[in-house]
């Protein structure tokens, strides 16, 4: 009967620990959202370098593409 109380006991302090985190999840979740994000200080119509590279042709997976003869 001992381990049977100490398992509730247990389980009711697991149940009210995760009840805590997640109220304090939906809590920082909420100010994230009433805040908003930050946006960095720059002046409208700022252009901004885009960092996408042009693929190199030289390794295209198309240029190892083989074909059977026998099809």
């Amino acid at each position: 009967m001992k381990n049977l109380l100490r398992s509730t006991w247990i389980l009711a302090l697991l149940i009210a620990l995760c009840a805590v985190l997640a109220g304090a999840t939906l809590r920082a979740a909420a100010q994230s959202v009433m805040t908003g994000p930050r946006t960095p200080a720059t002046p409208a119509g700022a252009i901004h370098d885009d960092p996408t590279v042009a693929p190199d042709k030289r390794q295209s997976a198309d240029n190892n593409v083989s074909f059977p003869v026998d099809i």
